[in-house]
C-alpha cells in the first residue's frame, strides 16, 4: 500500500512544469527619459517647412525681405533648441554636430553663411527695427542690418580727462595689441562680454574653439 502512494505521488510530481517569470525593470530616471524625449522629426518638420517657405519668398522678390530673414533665423534658433533637448550637444563636432545634422535635413540646402545671417538678424530684431532712414524694413539689405548691429554692440567708452598717466597707459596698451584696450581692461566682465559677442557673430564653429584655445594657451592665472 505505502509503494503505490509512493508511486502516485512520483507520478503527479512528474507531470508538473517548471514556470519561471521575467520581469523586465526600467529604473525611474529611465523612464522619464523615455518619456519626456521629444520627437526631434515632429518638432522641427513644421519649422523646415517655415524656413523653405520663407526662402521662397526671398528669391521672389527683388528687394531682401528682412522679416523673411528674421522667421528663417527664428525658425533654425527653435530647429537648434529641439535638437539640443533631443539630445544633441552644441560643442560636439563632425557627424554628431548641429551643422551636421542641419545640412543632412530639409533645409540643407542653405549655406553656413545664410543661415549665421538669418540668427543673427533675428537675435538683433530689436536692432535692426530702430535703424534710421527707412520707411520699410523690406527696403534694407542683409549688409546694412549687419553693419547696424555691429555697431550696436560696440560698448559706449567714457572718455576721461586726459593725463600723463592715461598716455602712458595707452600707449602701453597699444603697443602690446595695436589696440587701444585700456578702458576696457578695467572691466573684465565689459570686455569679455564684448568679444563673446564679436567671436559668436564673425566666427564659425571651429573658429570659435580656435580662439578659445588660443585664448586658454595665453592667459596666466598665477596662483
Amino acid at each position: 500500500m505505502a509503494n503505490t502512494a509512493k508511486k502516485t505521488a512520483t507520478n503527479k510530481t512528474a507531470t508538473k512544469t517548471a514556470q519561471k517569470v521575467v520581469n523586465i525593470k526600467t529604473n525611474k530616471s529611465q523612464r522619464k527619459a523615455k518619456a519626456e524625449k521629444p520627437d526631434l522629426g515632429k518638432l522641427n518638420s513644421p519649422l523646415f517647412d517655415t524656413v523653405i517657405d520663407n526662402t521662397e519668398k526671398l528669391a521672389q522678390n527683388a528687394k531682401t525681405g528682412l522679416s523673411y530673414w528674421k522667421a528663417i533665423g527664428d525658425s533654425i534658433i527653435s530647429i537648434r533648441a529641439n535638437w539640443i533637448a533631443n539630445g544633441g550637444d552644441i560643442k560636439a563636432r563632425g557627424d554628431a554636430s548641429f551643422a551636421s545634422y542641419r545640412d543632412n535635413s530639409a533645409i540643407g540646402f542653405m549655406s553656413k553663411q545664410d543661415v549665421s545671417d538669418a540668427v543673427l538678424i533675428a537675435k538683433n530684431w530689436a536692432v535692426v527695427t530702430k535703424i534710421d532712414n527707412t520707411e520699410s524694413l523690406n527696403g534694407l539689405g542683409v549688409s546694412a542690418c549687419k553693419k547696424a548691429i555691429k555697431a550696436a554692440q560696440k560698448p559706449a567708452q567714457k572718455q576721461g580727462p586726459a593725463t600723463s598717466a592715461t598716455s602712458k597707459k595707452k600707449a602701453d596698451a597699444k603697443a602690446d595689441t595695436g589696440i587701444d584696450l585700456s578702458s576696457l581692461m578695467t572691466d573684465p566682465k565689459a570686455f569679455g562680454a564684448m568679444i563673446g559677442k564679436l567671436v559668436n557673430s564673425k566666427y564659425t564653429d571651429e573658429q570659435k574653439a580656435a580662439f578659445v584655445k588660443a585664448a586658454g594657451e595665453h592667459i596666466i592665472i598665477k596662483k
